[in-house]
């Protein structure tokens, strides 16, 4: 393949010098920015949209609300990275939520509640479904906790290893069993060994296993799905399973780019990168769509790796062990999200009517199937065919948050699971919106009045993720989240989490280890590992690099 990178001239002295382009403003690129601007970095920051914080943004999509274009909740932040960006003294308010979801299995399946205080939680599933019910949650939480701790300590600085080598570390054969079942194993080969009766473990059983396979485009019983069910636990943080912002999630990725304006940096939108710029097999800008080419000493990627490198550099040939990789990662969107502005807050069905009265029970939850009817669902999606059954992400979070809304109105939002994304796309759009119609009957299962409090809504597959991120295929975990393709199967440079086969060419978004989730780790260790690897190295000459690219909007935080 011809290398297709241009020639590189030497800038005009007189015209801005950066030290560090960011390529996209989503908040791991942010991250970066950030830690990288208070370290004396000149930095910026280029975004395709005109809105901060790519899929955990916020942005008015139906009118008059403040809708969140991907993920709406974060984990509860590590220690070092609430020290860190100290959010909340930024003005971001994080919200209680004393109902984190309602999981609800069937017509007529018990509600599952999942309170935000684990005791409370606890005693919740004693009196719904009985102390072995019980039992069985809380030796499941204790069997997660030796493989959650191994891959906490790899979420740290350091270059994450592969999950062969965690496993052969484990000092006796239990605990390499132990690893070898909860990385290898299927969810239900987890998931039976806690609650085995389907029938009076059925809404436990059921939740688990959504919980397991939404992000994994998996089935409960194919093998490798329980390491999702393992890696949600190895988030750090200790105060429940989600937090909600007020605002929207994207309040954080607008006080980062906040953050960077006024440490010096600059965050400008719309303003598409079309490819990397090389010179001499070295990252050393990049070009605009327009045209114009803006240098520096470091090139960083907010960008999954295929669309990187296939896409960024396509041209540039890379060594075959390393392309083989970068193909070697499967990206697949297999869902519909939906956006909906209400007209009034819906109810759930007379045999719920406890919910109704529970505070926050309607902030949303799961509505999920047996672990049967999900593989079924599964296998279905695999030949190309619409699932009969939907599962689904619900939230309506105006409940906890009426800053999203109109006085009077409130949002809702659904993630329908296992849209047949390899269908033909002629047949995709028919697809999503047959799927669009599961969803909200699948809503109205429990909540009957929701179709009729619908003043407006808006239909996402992921053919519009593809378009509007720049992700691949639509998929927001930027490689699934499989064994083979976790952990140090997500470094490119062994040793390194984030160093590319490009010199000066570095990764931060999710698809580096941790992966997905707003947990900002991705990109504060990138820049982390930059400054690490500057200090090794003498350093370059301010004067070095420029732009040409002229005046463009700034982010600011809302």
């Amino acid at each position: 393949m011809k290398q297709q990178t241009g020639t590189v001239s030497e800038p005009p002295q007189d015209q801005k010098t950066f030290d560090c382009i960011i390529i996209g403003a989503g908040h791991n690129g942010l991250a970066s920015g950030v830690v990288l601007a208070r370290n004396g970095q000149r930095v910026l920051v280029l975004e395709k949209n005109n809105y901060v914080g790519g899929m955990g943004g916020t942005r008015e999509i139906l009118k008059g609300c403040r809708n969140e274009v991907g993920a709406s909740c974060l984990f509860p932040l590590s220690g070092e990275i609430k020290h860190y960006f100290d959010f909340e003294s930024h003005g971001v308010e994080l919200l209680p939520l004393p109902v984190m979801a309602v999981n609800l299995t069937g017509a007529t399946g018990r509600p599952l509640i999942f309170f935000k205080n684990p005791i409370k939680l606890s005693f919740n599933i004693l009196r719904s479904f009985g102390p072995g019910a019980m039992l069985g949650f809380i030796r499941l939480m204790k069997f997660c906790e030796y493989p959650a701790r191994v891959l906490d300590r790899f979420s740290a600085r350091k270059a994450p290893r592969k999950l062969e080598d965690i496993i052969a570390e484990a000092t006796t054969a239990q605990q390499r069993e132990h690893l070898e079942l909860a990385f290898k194993g299927s969810a239900m080969d987890i998931i039976d060994k806690f609650f085995p009766d389907p029938v009076k473990h059925r809404e436990l059983r059921a939740s688990m296993a959504f919980a397991a396979v939404q992000a994994t485009y998996k089935g409960p019983y194919t093998p490798g799905s329980g390491l999702c069910l393992i890696y949600t636990m190895a988030q750090e943080g200790s105060e429940g399973l989600m937090q909600r912002v007020k605002g929207g999630i994207g309040r954080l990725s607008e006080c980062l780019a906040q953050q960077i304006t006024d440490l010096g940096g600059e965050v400008r939108l719309k303003q598409p990168v079309s490819h990397i710029l090389l010179e001499k097999g070295r990252a050393v800008g990049v070009e605009l769509k327009d045209g114009s080419r803006i240098h520096a000493t470091t090139i960083i990627s907010n960008l999954d790796k295929q669309a990187t490198f296939n896409g960024l550099l396509a041209g540039h040939t890379l060594a075959n062990e390393d392309q083989q990789k970068v193909d070697a990662f499967t990206h697949r969107g297999a869902f519909v999200h939906m956006l909906f502005k209400l007209k009034g807050l819906p109810s759930y069905s007379p045999h719920l009517d406890k919910l109704n009265r529970i505070r926050g029970a309607r902030f949303g939850g799961a509505m999920v199937l047996d672990p049967e009817q999900l593989q079924a669902s599964y296998e279905a999606c695999l030949r190309g065919e619409l699932p009969e059954q939907i599962p689904l992400a619900f939230q309506i979070p105006t409940v906890v948050d009426s800053t999203l809304a109109p006085s009077g109105c409130h949002t809702a939002s659904a993630y329908g699971f296992y849209f047949p994304c390899e269908a033909e796309k002629a047949q995709r759009g028919k697809l999503r919106d047959r799927m669009a119609e599961k969803i909200i009957d699948h809503i109205c299962l429990h909540m009957p009045d929701f179709r009729e409090l619908i003043t407006d809504q808006a239909i996402f597959s992921s053919d519009h993720f593809a378009s509007m991120q720049g992700v691949t295929n639509g998929d927001w975990t930027h490689g699934l989240l499989h064994p083979d393709q976790m952990i140090g199967e997500r470094c490119l440079v062994e040793g390194t989490g984030h160093t590319t086969p490009v010199e000066n060419l570095y990764l931060c978004g999710a698809s580096c280890h941790p992966g997905p989730g707003v947990t900002f780790l991705p990109g504060y260790n990138c820049a982390h590992e930059i400054m690490a690897a500057s200090m090794a190295q003498p350093k370059s000459n301010p004067d070095a690099g420029a732009t040409s690219a002229g005046p463009a909007p700034t982010a600011h935080a809302a």
